[in-house]
């Protein structure tokens, strides 16, 4: 019987397996020009932007408006909040900006050296209400400010001493109330929402996507997913060739060649 309530300890500790696991392709296709940079919005359309202009998709037809912003400095993030806010951050003029829905300037941009910020390269949204993510490369310090308060609520400085690593960060995102910082090398490493280091995960990757407790890659045309909770769980799934994937939700965009194809991941 011991055996028993063994199992039974480890079904109720371990993350959610799926058994199955289905993409359902979408109807929704886009075609973009070199050197256009994409995400998915809140709600799953696209927003595409350039160093100096904007515009959205929706349902397959692009854009559906755009907008040319020259007074923010190149674009070098959108990071969209919700429907109606998203802000972009300008590492040339080290700021970030709130735009509406149209893509309109909404109110003043905050200047990121007002938070002793010297060198911001990256940043990442929060789930928690008005905080947002900055790594600095001066120092490779990492923040957490509030866009309300305009103040610093966490910091680390000096991530590549913590980390005794030389470190080239290309992207960040909280996901599960952990920060992850990917760097150039393909290496993640893990933070809590207050910037205790909790250590990085064992397989490589190119970006910096999740589906509920699990971190996904491509792989050839497969899309793999490595449990966050449990290293031994693996699932692989076949998926269309691609250079390119971005999830959001149970959305999964691929993009291949200037062509971008949707699917919904569909689970039991």
């Amino acid at each position: 019987m011991r055996w028993l309530f063994l199992l039974l300890i480890v079904c109720l500790f371990s993350p959610q397996v799926y058994s199955q696991l289905a993409l359902i392709e979408s109807n929704e296709k886009y075609a973009i020009k070199e050197n256009v940079n994409w995400i998915p919005d809140v709600i799953g359309n696209l927003l595409f932007y350039t160093e100096n202009e904007l515009f959205k998709a929706q349902k397959g037809q692009l854009p559906e408006f755009s907008q040319s912003i020259r007074s923010t400095g190149e674009i070098t993030q959108l990071l969209p909040i919700n429907t109606f806010k998203t802000i972009l951050f300008s590492a040339d003029q080290q700021q970030i900006c709130f735009l509406d829905n149209t893509f309109s300037l909404n109110g003043n941009c905050i200047e990121l050296e007002d938070y002793g910020i010297q060198n911001a390269k990256i940043c990442a949204i929060s789930a928690r209400p008005n905080l947002l993510y900055v790594y600095d490369e001066f120092n490779s310090s990492l923040f957490i400010i509030d866009l309300v308060q305009k103040t610093t609520t966490q910091s680390v400085v000096n991530v590549q001493a913590l980390i005794g690593e030389t470190m080239n960060i290309k992207s960040l995102k909280e996901h599960e109330n952990n920060i992850f910082l990917l760097d150039k090398d393909s290496t993640i490493y893990v933070f809590d929402m207050f910037l205790n280091l909790k250590g990085q995960l064992e397989e490589k990757y190119s970006a910096l996507n999740f589906w509920n407790g699990y971190a996904v890659q491509l792989s050839e045309e497969k899309v793999v997913f490595h449990s966050l909770e449990n290293k031994q769980i693996t699932l692989t799934m076949e998926c269309p060739a691609s250079d390119k994937l971005r999830v959001h939700g149970n959305s999964f965009y691929f993009s291949r060649a200037g062509a971008i194809s949707t699917y919904e991941l569909k689970s039991q």
